[in-house]
């Protein structure tokens, strides 16, 4: 996705403690056109948001230290967080379902859930910006 020359490129923010795997979402993400960043935690995505981070789309890992992704979708629907969600898993389908009850409690849109390992092309169509900006 080619942005226009003054245009800022879409924000995703990557939240999985696995570097590997937020490596491979970047190497997906870039060449669509988002500008990335990273984060091992749920806090720190938090604490980025606190700051000047505004995220077009958060890819969430579900399981992970110290704020993990159910804690994270509380956290950024306190602080009106509005932006879309692409859950991604390893794990059994109920921390996906929690995740989507609590995501529509705080008005947060699921826009897709990802079970590791992740195939490349659904990571690539998951994260098509034509798909997220403007929701």
């Amino acid at each position: 996705m080619a942005t226009r020359q003054n245009e800022k490129p879409p924000e995703l923010a990557i939240v999985d403690d696995d570097e590997d795997f937020r490596s491979l979402v970047r190497r997906v993400a870039e060449p669509l056109g988002w500008h990335v960043s990273e984060f091992e935690n749920g806090g720190e995505l938090i604490a980025a948001i606190g700051g000047s981070l505004r995220p077009d789309l958060v890819v969430l890992d579900m399981v992970m230290p110290q704020l993990d992704g159910i804690e994270t979708i509380g956290a950024m629907g306190a602080i009106s967080v509005r932006c879309p969600i692409v859950l991604i898993t390893g794990r059994l389908p109920l921390y996906t379902s929690t995740a989507h009850e609590l995501g529509q409690t705080y008005g947060l849109d699921i826009i897709d859930v990802l079970q590791k390992p992740v195939p490349i092309k659904r990571l690539s169509a998951a994260l098509d910006p034509t798909r997220v900006i403007g929701r």
